[in-house]
Parts: structure tokens; C-alpha cells; sequence
């Protein structure tokens, strides 16, 4: 399951809220980082959302493909 865009920048402002606010040190460094991975998150959400697919995952969808055009063709051999 991939995670919307809003929720991520939620999380990111959220983390970034206990990155500043936060009595413990550790915890505002811990926070920080998390902030920003929310925020890498949030971005490939929102390539996601507009439609625009990486390398990757066109990649991903082509062996996809593959993997249902076999299938299919053992289904019809199979009903032979």
C-alpha cells in the first residue's frame, strides 16, 4: 500500500513541529530525520499522484505485463 501525499506531509510537518519543540534532545534529532523522510516520501508521493512514474516502476508494470501474458498463455495451453 502506498501512502497519499497529504498523509505525508502531515507527518512531515508533525515531525517537524517535535523537532523544535521537543525537551529531549535525542528525540529532536530523531524527529528531524524522520521530517525529512517524510518529506522524500511526500514528494514521491506527489509524482506518484500527477501520473509521472519513475524508471522503476514503468519497470515494474512491464514485468508485470510479462508475468500476466505468461500466465495467460499456460491457461490457454492448458485448455487444449
Amino acid at each position: 500500500m502506498r501512502v497519499r501525499s497529504t498523509i505525508c506531509r502531515a507527518q512531515e510537518a508533525r515531525q517537524l513541529e517535535l523537532s523544535v519543540s521537543d525537551p529531549l534532545e535525542s528525540r529532536r534529532k530523531i524527529a528531524a530525520a524522520a521530517a525529512k523522510a517524510w518529506g522524500l516520501e511526500a514528494e514521491q508521493a506527489e509524482k506518484r499522484e500527477a501520473g509521472t512514474l519513475d524508471p522503476l516502476e514503468k519497470l515494474d508494470a512491464e514485468i508485470t505485463r510479462e508475468f500476466a501474458s505468461e500466465e495467460a498463455s499456460q491457461k490457454d495451453e492448458n485448455a487444449v
